[in-house]
């Protein structure tokens, strides 16, 4: 979890996942199309793979306010999610993981609310199975683990059944007598870039040992944090100015060719001289031009777009988007099909304008079997029948590559807007 990694050495983090707590709040239960986190089952049952007969599963941290032993991403959002995996690979692929119960703690869930849940698991479960997203082939059933400060629970004897998903909430339910600390404001861990002046998990576990030292007061401790975010900061180079990104690595859509990474990586890519792409999409004002495509012996064509980060961009996306598609379209059209070279979008922004522009690329240019669209005629007829659930589902196919590659629904909406209805800018003769 996000507000986990605050409490979490990255040393020891293999991946990072996001299931939101409002999705198990009362009467608002949800499984979420948006959020299914595939990425934590190859990482769980990777192990399995070498080791049949090892212990599986993984370590989920998060916290909550003075007064609740789980926050209800835990208790209720994740218990969910390995209910309607384990139905969803039962139904489709036949696994034995389709009679295990929904698993909630009972001292946070009361039989009533455990009730009402469990009579909703088979519509979520058809919703999954409908949709776009992989159905993952469970080779053991998942079965939540629930641990607390006042509360280390057991594995059963036959722990090596399942694979187990340890819940762990790092908050204590009541302040013990003697204890001091600082207030806890209900989602800070969540968004820390309005309060933690620039700090990251990352820089927070690298320098812990001088940040908390207690020789320091509030103002020295502050200055530390500027002088180290701003050293960080500094050390990126070209990619100086790229929000806290957990990707690394560069993100490849199914078959289509086409690809998403972080700044980071793009940066990355063009200094090693990569030859993975025909046309790399640099959509963020804060690359200098010390990459200079032009110097690229790879011959991977740059696209340069200036679009600032979060809502402060949305208009330059939406005037940028006709001009992306035509130029993806174009590259795909002319290239081998047969060839490994593709096109890589980016920018600076946790994926909110590389992750639309795929959208957008894969809802005008593939059929509904990820099939590049090779003919005019089929993209044009094509484009004229699109549907707000068609864009739906190539998010899908994006959030199945990685969870981390979720774009905002103010950019959804401008990606709808270009795509649909009489007033839209991309081009049906393409």
């Amino acid at each position: 979890m996000r507000c986990g990694a605050w409490y979490t050495d990255p040393d020891r983090v293999k991946a990072a996942s996001y299931f939101k707590s409002t999705d198990g709040h009362m009467h608002q239960w949800s499984f979420s199309l948006k959020r299914v986190n595939l990425h934590l089952i190859d990482m769980i049952q990777a192990v399995g793979k070498e080791l049949p007969n090892a212990l599986t599963g993984c370590l989920i941290v998060d916290s909550t306010r003075r007064g609740k032993r789980y926050p209800d991403a835990l208790s209720k959002t994740i218990p969910i999610w390995c209910a309607v995996l384990n139905r969803a690979s039962a139904e489709r692929h036949n696994t034995p993981t389709g009679d295990v119960p929904l698993c909630v703690p009972n001292d946070a869930v009361s039989d009533s609310e455990r009730a009402q849940i469990e009579v909703r698991l088979q519509q979520w479960t058809s919703a999954f199975l409908n949709s776009d997203c992989d159905i993952p082939i469970l080779t053991k059933p998942l079965t939540p683990i629930f641990v607390n400060p006042d509360k280390i629970g057991a594995l059963p004897s036959n722990a090596e059944a399942s694979h187990h998903v340890v819940l762990i909430s790092a908050s204590s339910m009541n302040q013990r007598a003697g204890e001091h600390g600082a207030q806890y404001v209900q989602g800070a861990g969540d968004d820390h870039e309005n309060w933690a002046l620039g700090l990251s998990p990352d820089i927070y576990w690298k320098h812990r040992s001088r940040l908390t030292s207690r020789s320091l007061d509030r103002g020295q401790r502050e200055a530390l944090i500027h002088a180290l975010v701003t050293e960080q900061s500094t050390s990126m180079q070209n990619c100086a100015n790229i929000a806290e990104d957990p990707a690394s690595n560069i993100i490849w859509i199914g078959t289509t060719r086409i690809a998403v990474a972080s700044l980071q990586a793009a940066c990355e890519a063009l200094e090693n001289n990569t030859k993975l792409f025909k046309l790399m999409i640099l959509a963020t004002n804060s690359v200098s031009d010390n990459t200079n495509p032009e110097n690229d012996p790879s011959n991977c064509d740059v696209m340069r777009l200036n679009i600032p980060q979060g809502k402060r961009g949305l208009n330059a996306f939406s005037q940028a988007l006709p001009d992306v598609v035509d130029k993806v379209t174009e590259v795909l059209q002319n290239s081998d099909q047969d060839s490994d070279r593709g096109v890589l979008l980016c920018c600076a922004d946790h994926f909110n304008a590389s992750g639309a522009f795929a959208v957008a690329i894969l809802a005008a240019s593939f059929d509904e079997n990820r099939a590049f669209l090779a003919s005019a005629k089929e993209r044009s007829q094509h484009r004229s029948k699109l549907t707000k659930n068609d864009v739906h589902r190539r998010l899908q196919w994006v959030i199945s590559a990685s969870e981390l590659v979720s774009p905002s629904r103010a950019y959804l909406q401008r990606v709808n807007a270009g795509l649909i209805g009489s007033q839209r800018t991309i081009r049906t003769d393409s």
